[in-house]
């Protein structure tokens, strides 16, 4: 099947009223944001970019140079964003199968989420799509190109958002692991809030449920993976006594979802396989050797270890010693010898990750009855 055409309508035309600074130049590491949204689109491969400007418009100008972006000044900006879309409209593309309606304020949308809208609307039968993050609609909706003429005729009040909710038999949600989605920048408090947000490497708490509800986890494989983030970050907390600095996001996110496609056939990979397509590198990485692990027993600990230590020290969502949950293990497959070598190959690197963790903070995991439980 052929791809379908589609274009983004860049919405950056307002005063930046509630911000002390012009937004679409606010920074957000090397780039402005109005440089990052347009580069979610080019990375995404949408055919065309349209960059609607206003107020300020000389200012953002020289960011269109030696780029295909076309810009265009919408003169009534004053008169609210509704205007600035009918704008952006009128250079549509012919060719052009729906549009994205992308204000600039909402900077962080990941290039994966602009890939799944275009590839739901690849197959959907509805004609506008939403993202949606733990049931809350978020940007950029994607309109179906017959849509267009309706938006540049409307003269009700209420903007494109009123619009569309009469159209609602012929929109759907498509719900995301983005949260960035709903998160614009109107303040100076909002954009630290962002800032924040995009130094993040790997999903965050909320954005871990949204991909276990996503893939339908059943409830024991959720209290499980709990279970084994309370111990990886226990374990993480005894080696950052000793000031020993290793990644927490990347592991909570892997702790959370090591086990977000237990039920299919090489599930650790699988597993990998999703973050990494999300764009999580280093959590899928670490995902990848939950099962099994090379041990450098004098190497310097790693994430990996950490993960694949707690997976080993909880059984369904009870903490076990290593040795209750190998004999616990072994106990299911007596006649396979293969297997149970496979066991208690894991299970020695295990100890030796144990062994590795217990030089570095000078005691037992368990000693003085330590709580694992946590």
């Amino acid at each position: 099947m052929k791809r379908k055409q589609l274009t983004a309508i860049i919405i950056a035309a307002g005063y930046s009223s509630r911000m002390e600074g012009f937004k679409p130049l606010l920074r957000f590491g090397e780039i402005t944001a109005v440089e990052r949204v347009i580069n979610i689109y080019q990375k995404a491969g949408v055919e065309q970019i349209i960059l609607v400007m206003g107020y300020s418009a000389e200012r953002l100008k020289p960011y269109l140079k030696n780029t295909s972006v076309q810009g265009i000044v919408n003169e009534h900006f004053d008169q609210g964003m509704y205007t600035s879309i009918v704008k952006g409209l009128t250079l549509l593309d012919d060719a052009s199968a729906a549009f994205f309606i992308h204000p600039v304020d909402i900077p962080l949308v990941r290039e994966q989420s602009i890939r799944q809208l275009r590839a739901f609307f690849e197959t959907s039968d509805k004609g506008i799509v939403y993202p949606s993050f733990m049931a809350k609609r978020g940007h950029p909706p994607l309109i179906h190109r017959r849509y267009r003429q309706l938006i540049m005729d409307n003269d009700q009040e209420g903007g494109l958002k009123k619009l569309l909710e009469t159209c609602s038999a012929d929109a759907v949600d498509l719900p995301l692991a983005d949260e960035a989605i709903l998160m614009d920048m109107d303040t100076q408090a909002d954009y630290q809030v962002l800032l924040n947000h995009d130094r993040q490497q790997a999903p965050n708490r909320r954005e871990c449920a949204a991909l276990l509800d996503l893939y339908q986890t059943p409830e024991n494989i959720r209290k499980h993976s709990e279970k084994v983030l309370a111990v990886s970050l226990f374990l993480l907390s005894k080696l950052q006594e000793k000031d020993v600095t290793l990644d927490a996001e990347a592991l909570q996110a892997a702790a959370l979802l090591h086990d977000i496609k237990r039920r299919e056939k090489h599930h650790p990979q699988q597993g990998a396989n999703l973050l990494q397509d999300l764009g999580y590198q280093k959590t899928g990485n670490i995902i990848a050797t939950h099962m099994d692990i090379v041990v450098a027993a004098d190497g310097q600990i790693t994430e990996n270890e950490l993960l694949y230590l707690a997976d080993k020290l909880v059984s369904e969502d009870r903490v076990l010693e290593l040795h209750k949950r190998e004999a616990q293990s072994l106990e299911k497959f007596p006649d396979q010898p293969q297997v149970l070598e496979k066991i208690r190959r894991r299970f020695e690197n295990a100890r030796l990750i144990q062994k590795k963790i217990e030089t570095i903070t000078g005691k037992g995991l368990f000693d003085d009855k330590t709580d694992l439980s946590g």
